[in-house]
């Protein structure tokens, strides 16, 4: 889409501005991450924010403190835990990310694809191992450095006792500035969007902008059934991630066992692995016996959960590092058992998380192109793999169709989220 708007040939750059640009690069790359990454980060750090108590501004006012005061002492360290997950799932994503770096990089050496060209190219699968086993390195210091910095801290927000005070507006002379910059990086979302309609609707990019659904009954002929596949898969995917994920943050969030911080560890490190190298692991695995995946779709979903359980898990341990302990340990001395602990209180008050893990692991795993290029066959193929095809065929139009529809199909599942969110934050105890 980006490279349709801004490159050399790009709707913006030449047909508008009449700009010979260069978009491919860092600066390129920095660019396209940048947008795509950002509502990973949103999504981590609203559930945190919506979860602060507002007792606690109107507690910080009446003592006095002014609105940078009460956003420097109070909001800003409530929210860390959020910030600091979304910092550290965004950046090892970024880190890994083959596809976006693929395309726009240029001639930047980057480990990614720089292992992929070593297969690729070299068939070079001991070189290739080697430069992923690099990418575990800035991860793990990444890794450490968010925990560090998170546990310096308590972060309670969730104590059990309610409060029915409704939230402060947010003053002016922070509304507008945010709004602004909130403002431009919503524009750079929508020419993606934009990018893509076009492609889906007109009849020759650059050269002839008639409109016509030729590439739509094209689009949906050869991948309607792949697109029903993406969604099946993707919704097996985030649902598996999700559970999964609570239930690591959970066991990792107890004293009591000694795995807690192995398992931390092991719950992060797969956003590091390029996903192409997960998808060819994957088919070494489970394409022979004892157990034997391959072109079935449970080898799409099994895959697709293990690279997306990183986000999860961090939307997890930052919400649990909001919920008071004394309301476990009060179920506790009522006699509940640790299982009905979590179904009856964690659960509850972990929805805005695992909602927010369901919603971008299906939105991750139906976009998803560099692990399932390995994985499909004629009986499991997907969208992903279909617009790839039609690209490589020449068919920009069918691709930018199919496309769209992927798209419809998130925004129905962001819809779908934002509204089990806000019906879950009505019903929860925010005092």
């Amino acid at each position: 889409a980006y490279i349709l708007m801004f490159g050399r040939q790009g709707l913006i750059t030449k047909t508008l501005l009449g700009l010979d640009v260069n978009i491919f690069g860092w600066q390129g790359l920095w660019l396209v991450q940048t947008v795509a990454f950002f509502p990973y980060a949103t999504l981590i750090i609203g559930q945190v924010l919506d979860a602060i108590n507002p007792t606690l501004e109107y507690a910080a006012r009446d003592l006095g403190a002014g609105e940078w005061t009460l956003f420097r002492t109070v909001t800003a360290p409530l929210a860390r835990p959020g910030l600091a997950a979304a910092m550290l799932i965004v950046a090892i994503t970024v880190l890994a990310d083959f596809g976006n770096a693929i395309v726009i990089a240029g001639n930047l050496p980057l480990l990614a694809t720089e292992a992929w060209f070593r297969i690729e190219g070299l068939a070079d699968l001991s070189g290739a191992a080697v430069v992923v086993s690099l990418l575990l390195v800035p991860t793990a210091g990444l890794f450490i450095l968010e925990r560090v910095w998170v546990s310096r801290r308590l972060y309670t927000a969730i104590t059990g006792r309610g409060s029915r005070l409704a939230r402060p507006a947010t003053p002016w002379f922070f509304l507008w500035p945010l709004t602004a910059i909130c403002t431009v990086v919503a524009l750079f979302v929508l020419l993606v969007y934009a990018a893509v309609l076009a492609g889906a609707f007109a009849r020759t990019w650059g050269y002839n902008w008639t409109l016509t659904l030729d590439h739509w009954r094209l689009a949906l002929a050869a991948g309607g059934g792949q697109l029903v596949n993406s969604v099946k898969v993707g919704t097996g995917s985030a649902l598996l991630t999700s559970v999964i994920a609570l239930v690591a943050a959970f066991l990792t969030s107890r004293r009591q066992y000694r795995v807690e911080r192995a398992l931390d560890l092991l719950a992060v490190l797969p956003a590091a692995m390029p996903g192409v190298f997960i998808g060819i692991g994957f088919l070494l695995a489970f394409n022979q016996p004892p157990l034997v995946l391959g072109g079935t779709p449970w080898i799409l979903i099994l895959a697709l959960t293990f690279w997306h359980i990183p986000f999860g898990y961090q939307a997890a341990v930052a919400g649990l590092k909001q919920i008071d302990r004394s309301i476990e340990e009060a179920a506790a001395d009522l006699g509940a058992s640790g299982l009905r602990i979590l179904t009856d209180i964690y659960l509850p008050l972990l929805r805005g998380p695992f909602t927010a893990s369901f919603v971008t692991s299906f939105i991750r795993a139906v976009t998803n192109l560099s692990i399932v290029v390995f994985l499909v066959t004629p009986r499991n193929l997907v969208a992903t793999y279909s617009i790839l095809s039609m690209i490589s065929g020449g068919f920009w139009g069918a691709a930018a169709a199919l496309t769209t529809a992927l798209l419809a199909i998130t925004f129905v599942a962001v819809g779908g989220a934002r509204l089990a969110i806000a019906r879950g934050l009505r019903g929860l105890p925010v005092g």
